[in-house]
């Protein structure tokens, strides 16, 4: 037989042989791609967040960058939109009143129906939609503490908490006994609200923050502006006296610059809280970053209203475990004051928040037990919308404080 036509047959039984590999290899590939986005135990969550490392590092994100001098806003919406797509949204719903939803208690699995995209404002579930509570009418406002009989389920539940209420950042690690859902939410953190002293500080590590229709060196058009309506209804409305700290932190020497605006906000709230005793909540408000297809917008009593998404800074990085210089001995009650806010928020302004964001550095949340760094909405969003979202959060501000 010519020795060719061997070669030839050879050859061809080869190829065959590989495009069979071929196939089978992408046909593993994709099972596996399925499985790893589907799967939710320990092992795929530490692959997702060695995937996260290796996107990020082929970015440039530098997930090692000190504390006090984090700056860049946009990186930190790009890992919470990519962290966000692994786990489905979890809705609160109570009762007007606190003493009437034991019709829920025994339902704990239509918490799970919905899963809605934190940032799509238009994906509603009809069939689990109420009528919003009138912000006005303070006593319409539920407690959170009214929701706590059909919420044990998820805030005694490791896992279901980090995932329901939760994202995680991939550069930092929550330990289980930190989202101890119950235990945080029973917190005592009510203030005497009355009275002439000061009870609340409002600063801006990033006081230049703006929105997409701000106007150029416009106050009341950047995130100094929103300070100064959630300030007024806190102080007007709900009679819980005010500082509100309007320097420009991210401003050196004219231009703008954010590589110590948090070294520089911190020294100030020192002073503050030095010169001013009574004051017992700290509030760091912020305009997030996100990508310019996201607009992070629902509606609140008839209002286009911005979301909102409070942070909690873990001081703990994934890569090197606790960061021993940067400690933060009111940790437990910042998280309380988050997850109590967020609660009540999600039992009266349904898809007000967005998930309460966990991250490894310290962000200044130190300097007091109630401490809370806030982000309005994102650079999509408008003033009004920004602004309309003072409203619910000054309410819930003023019912986790006065426990009315």
């Amino acid at each position: 037989m010519n020795k060719n036509y061997i070669n030839k047959d050879v050859n061809m039984a080869q190829k065959k042989v590989e495009r069979k590999i071929n196939i089978l290899f992408i046909w593993i590939i994709v099972v596996f791609v399925a499985w790893f986005i589907k799967s939710d135990n320990n092992f795929t969550d530490v692959l997702k967040e060695l995937f996260f490392r290796l996107l990020y590092a082929e970015k440039g994100y530098n997930s090692n960058i000190i504390d006090d001098d984090i700056d860049d806003y946009a990186i930190e919406a790009d890992l919470y939109e990519h962290a966000d797509i692994w786990s489905e949204q979890v809705y609160i719903y109570c009762t007007n009143n606190p003493e009437d939803d034991s019709q829920y208690a025994s339902d704990n699995e239509a918490l799970k129906d919905t899963n809605v995209d934190v940032n799509d404002s238009d994906n509603t579930n009809e069939q689990n939609s109420r009528p919003l509570i009138d912000s006005d009418d303070e006593e319409y406002i539920t407690a959170m503490a009214g929701c706590l009989s059909f919420e044990n389920s998820i805030l005694t539940d490791f896992d279901l908490i980090k995932t329901s209420y939760y994202v995680v950042d991939a550069s930092t690690y929550v330990y289980p006994e930190e989202l101890d859902g119950k235990q945080l939410s029973e917190m005592d953190l009510t203030i005497d609200t009355s009275g002439d002293d000061y009870k609340i500080l409002i600063y801006h590590t990033h006081s230049t923050e703006c929105y997409a229709d701000s106007k150029a060196g416009e106050r009341s058009d950047t995130v100094v502006g929103v300070g100064d309506y959630l300030a007024e209804l806190l102080s007007d409305k709900y009679g819980v006296k005010v500082l509100h700290d309007d320097t420009s932190y991210d401003i050196v020497d004219g231009e703008l610059d954010r590589s110590a605006a948090y070294d520089y906000a911190r020294q100030s709230v020192i002073e503050l809280l030095n010169k001013y005793p009574s004051i017992e909540v700290v509030i760091d408000l912020h305009r997030d970053g996100v990508p310019e297809n996201a607009h992070l917008v629902t509606e609140v009593n008839g209002k286009q209203t911005a979301q909102l998404m409070f942070l909690n800074g873990m001081s703990r990085l994934s890569k090197n475990g606790d960061i021993e210089y940067l400690p933060n001995e009111n940790k437990t009650y910042n998280m309380a004051f988050a997850l109590q806010l967020y609660l009540t928020a999600r039992a009266n302004y349904d898809n007000l928040m967005r998930r309460i964001y966990l991250r490894g550095y310290r962000y200044n949340l130190d300097l007091a037990k109630r401490s809370l760094l806030v982000e309005v909405g994102g650079q999509t969003n408008t003033v009004l919308e920004a602004k309309n979202a003072m409203e619910p959060l000054a309410a819930i501000i003023y019912k986790v404080l006065s426990g009315k």
